[in-house]
């Protein structure tokens, strides 16, 4: 199923995301702090596991965007959608079958060391 699922976004930048999602008819839900300790599959899915406790923590001011089900030519058109709207986020993840029973927290963690070891060898 096609789904964004967007965490941390401001009021601004969330109502220009959505524009670009209906542009091509893709849902689009921004994600509670709250829900940082359910997994992806299941935000991706809308079905929360009840046993999992809030998570009350901080929470790392990165904007990410998960994009969950979209083919590449789907995702070629949002990626241009995104720049045409301006859309300006920290991280954009796909949901996987290797990162899909990850928490929120966990692919923040990824992407940050991710991002810290390509800014490493860019200085090189």
């Amino acid at each position: 199923m096609e789904k964004l699922l967007a965490f941390y976004f401001d009021d601004t930048e969330y109502r220009k995301l959505r524009r670009a999602a209906r542009s091509l008819h893709i849902p689009c839900e921004a994600v509670d702090a709250a829900d940082y300790s359910q997994t992806l599959e299941s935000l991706a899915a809308g079905r929360k596991n009840p046993a999992v406790s809030p998570y009350n923590g901080g929470v790392p001011d990165k904007r990410l965007l998960l994009i969950c089900g979209l083919a590449d030519k789907r995702l070629d058109a949002l990626l241009a959608a995104l720049k045409k709207t301006g859309v300006q986020t920290d991280y954009k993840a796909i949901l996987t079958p290797s990162n899909r029973r990850w928490t929120v927290l966990r692919l923040l963690l990824e992407l940050g060391a991710e991002a810290a070891a390509y800014s490493s060898n860019q200085s090189l």
